[in-house]
């Protein structure tokens, strides 16, 4: 049975979700859009909780970790009760940056998982580490981005080829870099076989593998050559989109790196 079947019955279920964002609805209640570890992306409404009384309201803020119990509607699902497991809106909201990539995580999170319900807890751990590391200031907010977006469509089924050409599997000259599937060695970066074809630096497939992997001494240890780190983020930011074959809405707020 499919997520959106499930739900559409009334029956009570419990889950753990992030909020990814939330939208008013009438004049005291609001849609809650979350990532869950079991249902998949679920749309939800939260009565009451604009009102000052409401016993919930501040669990259910983008960037929040709950666990919580609802009854299943037709399109949307009614919350009954939530508990706070962590709460990060309060440390990611307090540096606008880290808001920014944030806010384009959750956006990528709520892409990928609608269209792979499948792969929706891997998803779940993966976003969850991601607002986990930029609530604590772990790593740079962009870096974080960065990595969550090469893990992410990874486990979407879209694997990023950075150690070896995404084409031929040469690991040799790997001087070029597309969308479309990865780095690419000399011969088929020049070869046309494949669009939005970008020259890059030598350390770049290195720092590209060290990012997938979740290594941050590497790329800390590459990352120190700002113009490496910067061109990076460009390179895995179109090749999210590339992917996603959408525009996202929260790159117009990104505060971008200098």
């Amino acid at each position: 049975m499919s997520v959106s079947s499930a739900l559409s019955m009334n029956k009570s279920f419990r889950d753990s979700a992030i909020v990814l964002r939330t939208q008013n609805l009438g004049e005291t209640d609001r849609i809650i859009v979350m990532c869950t570890r079991e249902h998949g992306i679920v749309h939800a409404v939260a009565k009451g909780v604009r009102r000052s009384s409401s016993k919930f309201g501040a669990r259910l803020e983008p960037f929040m970790l709950v666990d919580f119990s609802a009854s299943g509607g037709k399109k949307l699902a009614t919350i009954s009760q939530v508990v706070t497991r962590r709460a990060y809106a309060a440390p990611i909201a307090a540096d606008y940056g880290v808001f920014t990539v944030a806010a384009v995580i959750c956006e990528l999170a709520e892409q990928l998982v609608q269209n792979d319900q499948e792969a929706g807890s891997g998803q779940f751990s993966l976003l969850a580490g991601a607002l986990s590391a930029l609530a604590r200031r772990s790593h740079s907010p962009y870096r974080i981005l960065d990595s969550y977006i090469a893990r992410s469509f990874s486990l979407a089924g879209w694997g990023l080829a950075t150690s070896a050409c995404g084409i031929c599997a040469s690991v040799d000259d790997l001087n070029y870099f597309s969308a479309e599937v990865g780095v690419l060695c000399q011969n088929c970066g020049r070869g046309n076989l494949v669009q939005r074809v970008t020259p890059i630096s030598g350390d770049t497939p290195a720092y590209l593998t060290a990012l997938k992997a979740g290594d941050w001494e590497t790329v800390g240890t590459l990352g120190t050559a700002s113009s490496l780190s910067v061109k990076s983020s460009r390179l895995m930011m179109e090749y999210a989109q590339w992917h996603l074959e959408r525009p996202l809405k929260t790159l117009a707020i990104l505060e971008k790196e200098s």
